[in-house]
């Protein structure tokens, strides 16, 4: 999503990144130039609002998580240090100016995100509306 921030920002959409995380770590993806809001669920108010729910513990074990994790390695993500549930499910939610959820996607295991064509072909047809 930062990479595509721009093009995001010319459909006159906002992005605001919610994590598990802490505070501290919101502040170190600011300030490594994060170009919108981080926002911390710490409490899980927003994933349980969202059903988001948790992974089996055998997500961990799945191929496609290490494959997610070998490509986030590749493209130069690096594990920090883990604050709350590496079972937390993430997902994407686009709301509307209104407050109104639009889409949501409810990733399958741990570093599974919606194609970026997605997010943008689901973009455009709220803004048509």
């Amino acid at each position: 999503m930062r990479e595509a921030h721009d093009a995001i920002a010319a459909l006159g959409v906002r992005v605001v990144a919610v994590g598990a995380g802490s505070a501290a770590q919101a502040g170190r993806l600011l300030a490594s130039g994060m170009p919108f809001a981080c926002l911390v669920d710490a409490d899980g108010a927003l994933s349980a609002a969202l059903g988001l729910g948790r992974f089996g513990p055998g997500v961990l074990f799945r191929a496609d998580t290490y494959r997610n994790y070998l490509r986030a390695w590749w493209r130069g993500a690096r594990q920090g240090a883990r604050t709350g549930s590496a079972r937390q499910r993430s997902g994407v939610a686009l709301f509307d100016a209104e407050g109104r959820l639009r889409w949501l996607y409810r990733s399958s295991t741990v570093g599974d995100y919606p194609a970026l064509g997605d997010v943008f072909e689901t973009l455009r047809h709220a803004a048509r509306a």
